[in-house]
C-alpha cells in the first residue's frame, strides 16, 4: 500500500514526497552528514566496538544481549566537538541492544535521528 503524499519536512519546501524529506533535500542531508569512515566509524571503531561489547555483553538499560557500543552521556560528534582524544574510550561508551539504542537517540539528540 502506498503513503500518502505529504510536504517535504524542510521548512520552504513545496515538494511533495511519501518520506520525511524530498530526494534533493535527503541527499542534502547525507552530504552533510558524511561518510560513517568521516564521522569516526571506520574500521578502526569497529574493532573496539567488537572489543567493547565481548566484554559487555547486556544491555545496560533492559538486560537483552548488547549490539550496540553506545557513546554516553554525551554523543561522539559532542566529544569530538570538545577536542577529546579518545571519544571512544571505554568509560565514554556504554552497551545497549538495538531497541533500546533507537529509543534512546530519538528521545535525547536533537530532533532524533533526522538531526544528523
Amino acid at each position: 500500500m502506498r503513503r500518502a503524499l505529504k510536504v517535504c519536512s524542510q521548512p520552504g519546501c513545496p515538494d511533495l514526497t511519501d518520506t520525511g524529506r524530498c530526494t534533493d533535500h535527503r541527499r542534502q542531508a547525507e552530504q552533510a552528514r558524511g561518510t560513517s569512515s568521516q564521522r569516526g566509524y571506520g574500521s578502526r571503531w569497529a574493532r573496539r566496538r567488537a572489543d567493547y561489547l565481548r566484554r559487555n555483553p547486556t544491555c545496560a538499560l533492559d538486560g537483552e544481549r548488547a549490539t550496540v557500543a553506545d557513546h554516553w552521556p554525551v554523543s561522539r560528534r559532542d566529544l569530538v566537538a570538545q577536542g577529546v582524544t579518545d571519544p571512544d574510550a571505554d568509560h565514554r561508551l556504554r552497551p545497549l541492544c538495538a531497541p533500546c539504542h533507537g529509543r534512546q537517540t530519538a528521545e535525547h539528540q536533537p530532533g532524533g535521528f533526522n538531526a544528523r
